[in-house]
């Protein structure tokens, strides 16, 4: 069976991201030692399209936290998350902007619920992983199973760091207020998933 690949607009933001923090001749040094050479010439297309195999993806995001260890790499993966938020948000109107109107005369809670329920769907269409949502008072809880954004690697710490940026940039869009997002349980730390926290209710930003 064909491995999954990745949306070329991912694999584009993380070496984006990347780049901003290390400069092109680091990201060639980057892409060499994840074995992604091919795209030091060759520029990946700014759509949808499958590219990089789940493999290689999971390799290179394990390479940027051995290479920046830890603290320098959450703010660099936390800016990945909010760049593909950015990119979705631009590039779905059917997703974004149908749900904009749909949720028109929605509370706060039952608009984040909506939409949020559609993204989960979309990014298990793209990314062909599943995305599970539940709730209780106080927030929604993601859970990913056969997380892809911690690689392969052991942690005591979570460290699923563009799903956190992607959420925390969708609430702000969504309510216009600043909401606590954070994964409380990764695969990096021995759970058999990865499950992040999104606070229903939020400050002003």
């Amino acid at each position: 069976m064909e491995e999954h690949r990745i949306p070329s607009s991912l694999a584009r933001i993380v070496f984006k991201s990347v780049e901003e923090h290390i400069g092109e001749n680091g990201l060639h040094v980057f892409l060499k030692r994840a074995d992604l050479e091919e795209y030091i010439e060759n520029e990946l297309p700014d759509d949808d399209s499958p590219s990089l195999e789940m493999s290689k993806f999971k390799k290179g995001i394990e390479l940027i936290i051995e290479l920046f260890g830890e603290k320098a790499a959450k703010p660099l993966l936390l800016r990945c998350g909010k760049l593909t938020f950015e990119y979705a948000l631009r590039t779905k109107p059917t997703l974004f902007g149908l749900a904009g109107l749909v949720t028109t005369f929605m509370g706060e809670e039952g608009k984040t619920r909506f939409i949020l329920k559609r993204v989960l769907k979309e990014s298990e269409n793209l990314y062909s992983v599943p995305h599970l949502m539940t709730e209780d008072e106080n927030n929604f809880y993601v859970e990913i199973q056969d997380c892809f954004y911690c690689g392969n690697l052991h942690s005591d710490n979570c460290i699923c760091w563009p799903p956190v940026g992607f959420w925390t940039s969708m609430m702000t869009w969504i309510t216009g207020k600043e909401h606590e997002v954070k994964e409380v349980e990764c695969m990096a730390q021995g759970h058999p998933s990865c499950r992040f926290a999104i606070a229903k209710n939020g400050g002003q930003s």
